[in-house]
């Protein structure tokens, strides 16, 4: 199955603007779940998401507060996991990553959830077309 997501049009602080690649998830841990437009970064090593989020959710987190560089600088996080479920056109096309690592973001102005490459990447082939759109397509024999 092949999902398909739009890039979006983003304005900077500087007043110009940039396209990103926006996919749709819902975020789940247990029987509580949301809904985002995340960022697809193949920068990013990480999931990251704001600690709003994981205290919504319920997620535990490891313990340990450590630094992490990041496009905005060196910001702290703790380590935690949770399901990610890209959204497909209709429920029956959703592709669901169980136990995904993410870095939950401590600074309570972050507020993006950014899909990074741990645990995403190895399931799908993505193909970014230019600032037009990406799709994935999951890979059934990993």
């Amino acid at each position: 199955m092949t999902l398909g997501y739009r890039f979006k049009k983003f304005k900077l602080e500087s007043g110009t603007y940039t396209k990103r690649p926006i996919v749709d998830i819902i975020l789940k841990n247990n029987d509580k779940y949301l809904e985002f437009g995340a960022i697809l970064d193949s920068g990013s090593d990480l999931t990251t998401i704001p600690k709003s989020v994981a205290d919504y959710l319920g997620l535990e987190e490891d313990g340990k507060e450590i630094d992490m560089v990041g496009y905005k600088g060196i910001g702290k996080i703790k380590e935690s996991k949770l399901t990610i479920i890209f959204k497909g056109k209709e429920q029956r096309q959703n592709e669901v990553l169980n136990s995904i690592p993410v870095a939950i973001m401590q600074d309570p102005e972050e507020e993006d959830v950014i899909i990074g490459t741990i645990g995403v990447f190895e399931n799908f082939k993505i193909l970014f077309n230019d600032t037009k759109n990406v799709s994935l397509t999951r890979l059934r024999n990993i």
